[in-house]
């Protein structure tokens, strides 16, 4: 009698295991997507910032000095005061009240704004096309990438990543770090 019955279906035991397999194979391919995606922003970031390198050095081979962003935030497109040696690589960064800050870290006073790096990129665009609407990455309130001059002798390129980042691994300078973000760098020589 048993012999003679014939198995039409899965059971509700086989049906089950299907479909933890399935959950574990889409848990695993999540898991290494967003690794992938990781490790490509970060990539994107640092073929930025030597993109920005090679520019601001064909600046400097071309006029014998580095780029100097003028100084005066109101009139010449340089940052504001307590900020008096950072300005905004590139465009596209998020606005906060209707304003775009590359650099928004703290109150008001450590804001700088994208549209006060006009003189710096017109002085660059002489030289070759910047990179343009790149990916930005907020990290603890700050966005890059950034230039940052802190004298004649000492200008620095600032990526800004997430916290576990490898600077010296990607071939970068380590800059500050926290549980928000990581500022990676590139001195220009």
């Amino acid at each position: 009698m048993w012999a003679s019955r014939k198995n039409s279906g899965f059971t509700i035991v086989e049906l089950l295991i299907v479909v933890v397999v399935i959950g574990v194979l889409a848990a695993i391919v999540i898991v290494a997507y967003n690794g992938i995606t990781a490790s490509a922003q970060k990539s994107a970031t640092t073929s930025e910032l030597k993109q920005w390198e090679k520019l601001i050095m064909l600046y400097k081979a071309r006029h014998g000095s580095y780029p100097m962003p003028a100084a005066n935030p109101t009139t010449d497109g340089g940052p504001g005061a307590s900020v008096d040696d950072y300005w905004c690589l590139g465009t596209g960064f998020p606005e906060v009240s209707g304003t775009a800050y590359c650099y928004a870290y703290g109150g008001g006073a450590y804001r700088v704004e994208e549209s006060r790096n006009a003189t710096l990129l017109s002085l660059l665009a002489e030289n070759g096309t910047p990179p343009q609407n790149s990916a930005k990455y907020i990290y603890g309130g700050v966005v890059g990438p950034v230039l940052r001059w802190l004298s004649s002798t000492d200008v620095r390129l600032y990526g800004i990543y997430p916290p576990d980042m490898d600077c010296v691994g990607a071939g970068l300078l380590e800059g500050y770090g926290n549980t928000t973000r990581r500022e990676c760098y590139i001195r220009l020589q």
